[in-house]
């Protein structure tokens, strides 16, 4: 008889649970990473276009409509730089509970894994015993037809 656990489809339902939990988990950390690259891309924009605005404003003069329009666009930039900022914060805050859900299904499955592994050694455990009862009492039937049969020669 082949070993069947009898919680198999429970820890199989944990098992979906916990990779759900991971794909939320990856997802939200995949967020992040996206609004770290704008972050640093927008910083990157914003130097770009001070530099710019300092060579134009030290080659020649610069009418102040452009000067108002370079700083209306690094407002911008800084605005946005603050909204991400506000969404990294957010993201941080729920990757922390995502883990920590994660964590819990992984105990949970584990817990599971657990058990299983225990009764699987135990059923081998069994097994084995069973194969040496059987083994021990081929060999006694032998020894005893052995002895039977040097009896009945010795008669």
């Amino acid at each position: 008889m082949a070993f069947h656990f009898t919680l198999e489809a429970v820890l199989r339902f944990r098992q979906s649970l916990e990779d759900r939990e991971l794909l939320r988990l990856q997802t939200l950390l995949a967020r992040r990473t996206a609004l770290l690259h704008e972050q640093q891309q927008i910083r990157q924009a914003a130097l770009n276009l001070q530099e710019e605005t300092k060579l134009a404003l030290q080659q020649q003069p610069t009418p102040a409509v452009e000067i108002h329009f370079a700083m209306a666009r690094l407002y911008a930039l800084e605005q946005r730089q603050r909204l991400i900022q506000e969404q990294l914060h957010e993201i941080e805050s729920a990757i922390t509970e995502q883990r920590s859900l994660f964590q819990q299904q992984r105990r949970n499955r584990e817990v599971l894994e657990t058990l299983r592994d225990a009764q699987l050694r135990d059923y081998r455990l069994m097994q084995q015993r069973r194969e040496q009862a059987r083994l021990d009492e081929m060999h006694l039937l032998r020894r005893k037809q052995q002895l039977a049969v040097s009896q009945a020669n010795a008669q």
